[in-house]
């Protein structure tokens, strides 16, 4: 917690790219393979 008020970088780039992703594979359903996530997130 007292990283985030000392320290002048932050990963918020990285949380919000794992929410995509994660609001991806809800979308899904796990119908899809790897190939499949993979290209979807490359085009959003």
């Amino acid at each position: 917690m007292r990283a985030a008020v000392i320290l002048p970088f932050h990963n918020g780039g990285t949380k919000g790219v794992n929410t995509k992703t994660k609001r991806i594979m809800r979308q899904m359903h796990g119908r899809a393979g790897f190939m499949s996530l993979r290209h979807r997130i490359l085009l959003d």
